[in-house]
């Protein structure tokens, strides 16, 4: 139960968010591309940033290098490839 109130949770406001930076690269001149393969990402998985930060300060490196990698690891393993047949089909 609790799982499906937090994926939808998290669905809406995925695209409050999504909403909410269309207007705003706008008015900042950013382009549409530069804000989806850029700042989205990093905005995204900033729980992951902060976890390795918060490790890192606590002197626990293998932790921190450990979530780094995983989240490195994760979008070269899957991301990159999907975007790739993704544009294959869009073409």
């Amino acid at each position: 139960l609790w799982l499906g109130i937090a994926t939808v949770a998290i669905a809406f406001l995925s695209e409050e968010l999504t909403g909410a930076l269309e207007p705003a690269a706008a008015a900042w001149g950013l382009p549409q591309a530069f804000v989806g393969f850029c700042l989205l990402p990093i905005v995204g998985n900033a729980a992951e940033h902060s976890t390795a930060i918060v490790c890192a300060y606590k002197q626990k490196m293998d932790l921190a290098l450990g979530v780094a990698l995983g989240s490195s690891t994760q979008i070269a393993l899957f991301v990159i490839p999907v975007m790739v047949v993704i544009g294959w089909v869009i073409q």
